[in-house]
């Protein structure tokens, strides 16, 4: 591989970090110097020598890959990336199987992990009333219906309907 392809991959990957985890910025060059060396040592010698890789860790086994979704050993149900009282934020729904943050989850889940809501609310076991789309966006949306008459006509079919 090329140094600037090594480059691309070590900022993508440092992007998808980065957006899951919280990074103080004067971190970022160390970041980036550790992912970039590993990326290059990988290429040159198939094996990268990091000081994670010194020992099996549970998160780092070497027999079973790296899986954000973690199985609680009484169940087999997955547990959550986040508790999930606090995957609701004002401004964003969090998936529970990644922990990217998103305004709304349907396009995430169906790109990211080929499920839909009901596969995803079976994993977790949550109710029908667990919102998928971020309190804020919701409310953004709905007024930007009102603001454009959506639903006016409707509304006064059904008036007619009813006076007849």
């Amino acid at each position: 591989m090329m140094s600037s392809d090594l480059l691309k991959h070590a900022a993508e990957i440092i992007e998808a970090y980065v957006s899951n985890n919280e990074v103080q910025a004067r971190e970022l060059p160390a970041l980036l110097r550790e992912v970039y060396s590993t990326l290059n040592d990988l290429a040159s010698n198939g094996s990268a020598s990091t000081s994670r890789d010194a020992a099996p860790t549970p998160e780092n086994d070497e027999d079973e890959p790296a899986s954000p979704i973690m199985t609680s050993g009484d169940s087999k149900k997955p547990q959550p990336f986040v508790p999930i009282d606090q995957a609701v934020t004002e401004d964003a729904v969090i998936c529970l199987i990644c922990g990217k943050p998103c305004k709304a989850l349907k396009g995430h889940l169906t790109r990211s992990h080929k499920m839909d809501f009901d596969e995803y609310r079976a994993m977790f076991d949550l109710d029908k009333s667990f919102p998928m789309v971020a309190p804020s966006y919701s409310d953004k949306r709905r007024s930007l219906a009102i603001e454009a008459g959506l639903g006016d006509k409707l509304r006064d079919s059904r008036r007619k309907d009813h006076d007849a």
